[in-house]
């Protein structure tokens, strides 16, 4: 191999080393090509919430904090204009056999934004927490994405002042969407 051919087989190799193979095409869906099921059991995706600040709040049927979160967290869609803010509950409950209890559950609490089932990919994507080198599903858990579906805050379990952080960082999506 000519000395030439060698030298930029090498340089190629420590640009490589140094700065990473570079991003890779993921193979992985965005947030908004997820597929979730409606109540109803027709499969939706998050795509008509493109554009709005959206609000993810993970629970499930089986999970007591979520009893207390769900609530708490669904009612501040009232301080929003819901074409720029959008709440939606996802149950994961999808990813297990208690999806069935889902009607009673929601029926007790009363909630009234939309609720949707997430499978079990969706569910561990972002319900999922890394444990002593396993997977597992932690919730309750609040997501805040940006009108392109970057995220802007996670909340994982019970907080005090998960309304407080909330708000702040509506108030401050809000803003910036506004200049």
């Amino acid at each position: 191999m000519p000395l030439r051919r060698k030298v930029f087989l090498l340089s190629t190799i420590l640009l490589v080393l140094a700065h990473g193979p570079g991003p890779l095409k993921a193979d992985e869906p965005s947030l908004y090509e997820y597929i979730l099921t409606e109540l109803d059991g027709k499969e939706t995706t998050l795509e008509a919430f493109k554009g709005r600040i959206l609000v993810l709040e993970f629970f499930a049927t089986w999970c007591p904090p979520c009893r207390k979160d769900l609530p708490q967290i669904a009612g501040l869609q009232e301080n929003y204009p819901p074409e720029k803010i959008a709440f939606l509950a996802v149950s994961a409950d999808g990813a297990s056999d208690t999806v069935r209890s889902l009607p009673g559950f929601l029926k007790e609490t009363g909630l009234k934004i939309p609720v949707l089932v997430g499978g079990g990919l969706f569910v561990d994507k972002y319900a999922g927490v890394d444990k002593r080198g396993a997977r597992e599903i932690v919730l309750p858990q609040t997501y805040v994405f940006d009108g392109n579906g970057e995220m802007s805050l996670r909340l994982v379990g019970e907080h005090k002042s998960k309304a407080k952080s909330l708000t702040e960082t509506l108030e401050r999506l809000m803003k910036a969407s506004a200049s």
